[in-house]
C-alpha cells in the first residue's frame, strides 16, 4: 500500500508526541545555566570575543545584546525571527555564520534578542510569570525593542548610522518601526531583510491550520495561564527537557525538529551534527500574542496593527478596525532576500510588499530549489547568501 506524504508526516508527529509524553513523565531536568552564560558561550566557543550588553526599553523590558567587535567598519545589528534568538546567527560557527563572517570582514557586530526570549526575559517591575509581562505582540518589538537597541548601539559606538539585518519577524518589526516612527529611517546605512513578512495572504505553511483555532488558542492560554510559547528556564520548560534528551540520546533530535519546523518551513539541509547545539537555544520563546498578531494579518489580508475587537479598537485607534502600517513612510534603502519555495513568503506576497515600499534597492531571489523559511540561517549553504549581503553592504561603506 502506498502511504501519502501527508499521512507519513502525521504519523511522525504522533510518534514524536508519544516520545515527548514518555520523556516528560520520566525525565525531570532543568539545564540550570545562567542565560547570560549561554549567550556569551554561543560566541566564545567558536574562538571569538564576546561582550554582553543590557538595554532597557521605554516600557521597562530588559533586553540582552551580544557584541562581536570588528575592526574599522560601521556597526551592524542582526535580529532574529519568531521563536528564534541571536544564537541562530552563530551556531554554524566560523566561515558559516553571519555574525562571524561579518566580524571577519571588519564589521562591529551586534546581535539582538527581543523581549520574551530566553535571553531577554526580565523587566524593571513586571514578573515574567505574570500575564502583564506577556502582553505584547510584534508591534511592541517594533516601537520599543528595536529603537532601544538601535539607540544603544549608536551611542556606544559613537556612530550616526548602522547596517541592519533581519529575518522574518526581524523584518516585521523593522517595518513597524520605520513606518510608525519614520525618523528612524535616517539611522540605517542599509537594510537587509530575508524572508520579509508583512503580507501572508498566500502562505502555504501548515501553521495556517491555526487560523481557524484562534478562539481555542486564546481560551486555552487563559485557562492554563500560559501566555508564552516554547519558553525556557524558570518555571521549568519542556524545551529544556527536549534539549537535554537530544544530547543524551533519549530522543532523536532530527525527529523533534522535523515535527516542530515542519510547521514553520525548512527542507532537510541542516548540518545534523549541530542539532544538539541548535536545540540548546532554539526555540527561544515568544508571546502567544505575537503568533495571534500574525494570524490576524493573514485573516485580514492587511498589514495592520493588533486587532483588539471593535470596542477596544475604537478606544485605541478611533476606528473599529486596526489601522494599516503606512509602509510608504519607509524611505531607507532596503535589500530583500527571498525564495519562491518559502512557504511563509510566497512570491505574490513579496511582490505586494515590494510595490508598497518606496525604496527597494535590491530584490535577490535565492537560486536554490526547495529553499524554505528557516533555510535562510540554518541551511548548510546559507553562508553563500551572507556573502551576497556583505557584498551589498561593502558598496555602501
Amino acid at each position: 500500500m502506498v502511504i501519502s506524504k501527508k499521512v507519513r508526516l502525521v504519523r511522525n508527529m504522533i510518534r514524536c508526541g508519544l516520545h515527548l509524553v514518555a520523556l516528560l513523565c520520566t525525565i525531570q531536568v532543568a539545564i540550570g545555566l545562567n542565560p547570560d552564560v549561554v549567550l556569551q558561550r554561543s560566541i566564545t566557543k567558536h574562538g571569538y570575543e564576546a561582550e554582553l550588553h543590557k538595554v532597557v526599553t521605554e516600557d521597562g523590558f530588559i533586553l540582552s545584546m551580544s557584541r562581536v567587535p570588528g575592526l574599522g567598519k560601521p556597526p551592524m545589528l542582526i535580529m532574529h525571527g519568531l521563536l528564534g534568538c541571536s544564537a541562530d546567527y552563530t551556531v554554524q560557527g566560523p566561515q558559516k555564520s553571519l555574525a562571524f563572517l561579518a566580524a571577519d570582514s571588519g564589521y562591529d557586530v551586534w546581535l539582538g534578542n527581543n523581549r520574551g526570549t530566553t535571553f531577554s526575559k526580565n523587566h524593571s517591575t513586571l514578573d515574567p510569570k505574570s500575564k502583564q509581562f506577556w502582553d505584547f505582540s510584534f508591534h511592541e518589538l517594533g516601537v520599543y525593542d528595536l529603537p532601544a537597541m538601535v539607540n544603544y548601539i549608536l551611542q556606544a559606538t559613537n556612530s550616526e548610522k548602522l547596517h541592519y539585518v533581519g529575518h522574518s519577524q526581524g523584518t516585521t518589526q523593522f517595518f513597524v518601526l520605520t513606518s510608525s516612527r519614520p525618523e528612524y529611517n535616517e539611522k540605517f546605512s542599509s537594510v537587509h531583510l530575508s524572508a520579509p513578512v508583512a503580507f501572508l495572504d498566500h502562505a502555504t505553511t501548515p501553521a495556517i491550520y491555526l487560523v481557524n483555532r484562534v478562539d481555542e488558542l486564546m481560551a486555552a492560554s487563559q485557562l492554563m495561564q500560559i501566555y508564552n510559547l516554547f519558553g525556557r528556564g524558570h518555571p521549568k520548560s519542556y524545551m529544556d527537557t527536549i534539549a537535554f534528551a537530544s544530547r543524551t540520546g533519549y530522543l532523536p533530535p532530527g525527529l523533534i525538529l522535523t515535527n516542530i519546523w515542519y510547521f514553520i518551513g525548512y527542507h532537510d539541509s541542516i548540518n545534523r551534527t549541530l542539532l544538539p547545539d541548535i536545540l540548546e537555544t532554539t526555540p527561544a520563546g515568544a508571546s502567544v500574542l505575537q503568533l495571534l498578531h500574525y494570524i490576524q494579518i493573514y485573516n485580514a489580508k492587511r498589514f495592520q496593527q493588533f486587532d483588539y475587537g471593535p470596542e477596544e479598537n475604537l478606544r485605541r485607534y478611533n476606528s473599529t478596525i486596526p489601522p494599516e502600517y503606512p509602509l510608504h513612510r519607509i524611505t531607507t534603502p532596503i535589500h530583500l532576500y527571498t525564495s519562491d519555495y518559502d512557504n511563509f513568503n510566497q512570491p505574490q506576497d513579496v511582490d505586494q510588499l515590494t510595490r508598497r515600499l518606496p525604496n527597494v534597492a535590491l530584490k535577490f531571489k535565492v537560486p536554490v530549489a526547495r529553499w524554505n523559511h528557516l533555510d535562510f540561517f540554518f541551511d548548510v549553504d546559507a553562508h553563500h547568501l551572507y556573502r551576497v549581503m556583505l557584498g551589498a553592504m561593502a558598496k555602501l561603506n
